[in-house]
């Protein structure tokens, strides 16, 4: 757990299937670090899954592993709650507001970054990876005005671009959320991806007071 001053910005990562919090945050920080300066610093942190996963000992998942859209959809919703609290209490731990508040997920991550964005008021802004983003017939919550970046690769074996689009189209995460494909991509949250990431997530658009 980060230290208690004050922050310009926070930027919380959820891990992907097997993955832990600890991990996907360490690769943030190594490209971007704890970027001290006169606006303050940019806290990073990541909180583990509450489910081990039967098929990666020593980590960590956020539901059990399926393929299913509507099953991710609705365990996606069933995680979001405790994410959400979870960066509730960072908010107040480092005084930032939600609109200096970025989310981001990996695979799995992803689709519980998704519905915490869309079903919570705690940040405005997220960053979602490889990974599916939950639709149904709750949609009318996507008209809170939240900013996502989703990020596909070209290379990913697990998450297809034409699956992705088709849950983009549902408009689950309102009009403001563009889809970017890089071509070298696997399925992997890599150092090319957390500066991307970060450069979203710390952007001017989240630089303005409320």
């Amino acid at each position: 757990m980060p230290d208690a001053r004050p922050a310009r910005r926070l930027v919380v990562a959820l891990h992907g299937y097997g993955g832990t919090g600890e991990a996907i945050a360490g690769v943030l920080t190594a490209v971007g670090g704890r970027s001290s300066g006169a606006d303050g610093d940019t806290v990073i942190a990541g909180p583990d899954g509450p489910c081990v996963p039967a098929f990666a000992p020593g980590g960590r998942a956020w539901y059990p592993v399926t393929s299913h859209a509507p099953v991710i959809a609705q365990r996606s919703r069933e995680a979001a709650p405790a994410v959400a609290a979870y960066i509730e209490r960072l908010r107040r731990r480092h005084q930032v507001s939600a609109r200096r508040t970025c989310l981001v997920g990996f695979s799995q991550g992803a689709s519980v970054a998704a519905a915490v964005l869309v079903h919570s008021g705690v940040c405005d802004r997220a960053v979602l990876v490889c990974g599916r983003v939950p639709c149904g017939d709750d949609q009318a919550a996507a008209s809170r005005a939240a900013d996502a970046l989703v990020v596909t690769g070209g290379r990913d074996r697990f998450v297809r671009h034409d699956d992705v689009r088709s849950d983009l189209a549902t408009g689950y995460l309102g009009a403001r959320a563009r889809h970017l494909v890089l071509p070298e991509l696997g399925h992997e949250f890599n150092e090319d991806v957390a500066r991307l990431t970060l450069a979203h997530a710390t952007s001017d658009g989240v630089n303005h007071d409320e």
